[in-house]
């Protein structure tokens, strides 16, 4: 036999679990929605480097040439640095403090600042003529709103970006 108090508390028990497990659903929602966008840019640094490495490539390949690269990268991500950080540093910035510590790499590209490349923060472009990008400032950053240039001369070996 139930007794009256039994019957009132069970009521307010079951709703306060249900608001609870709502609560829990909603929350690993905003968790779910978070990680699908974090993803997005992920994706969209590492197709950034892909484009590049194309883009590059076909420089390389061509006899000469010289043309624009857009960039589509994270809103977050304000520069592009191309450097040579087993050479002399000429440009000791803000730049050069965000990309100091990855000496150790195989690298000659950066991302500025390198919290929002969500973990690809360096790679190692090949055929870049990273020597002649960095001779007049070490390292060489430019804006993602300015694009940049690829260029190769006829006689040119490698590419360098302008």
């Amino acid at each position: 036999m139930e007794k009256k108090g039994q019957q009132t508390m069970a009521l307010p028990f079951g709703m306060i679990f249900a608001i609870f497990l709502i609560v829990i659903f909603i929350v690993v929602a905003f968790i779910g929605v978070k990680s699908f966008l974090s993803f997005g840019d992920t994706s969209s640094v590492g197709l950034f480097y892909q484009e590049l490495q194309e883009a590059v490539d076909d420089a390389w390949r061509g006899q000469s040439s010289s043309s624009k690269f857009e960039m589509n990268l994270p809103s977050k991500i304000d520069k592009i640095c191309f450097a040579n950080l087993s050479a002399t540093i000429t440009h000791k910035g803000d730049d050069y403090e965000f990309i100091k510590d990855f000496y150790v790499y195989e690298a000659n590209i950066f991302l500025i600042p390198p919290g929002a490349a969500e973990g690809m923060e360096w790679k190692l472009i090949n055929h870049l003529d990273i020597t002649k990008i960095s001779e007049t400032k070490n390292p060489y950053c430019v804006n993602v709103a300015d694009g940049l240039m690829i260029k190769k001369d006829f006689y040119d070996k490698l590419v360098w970006i302008e």
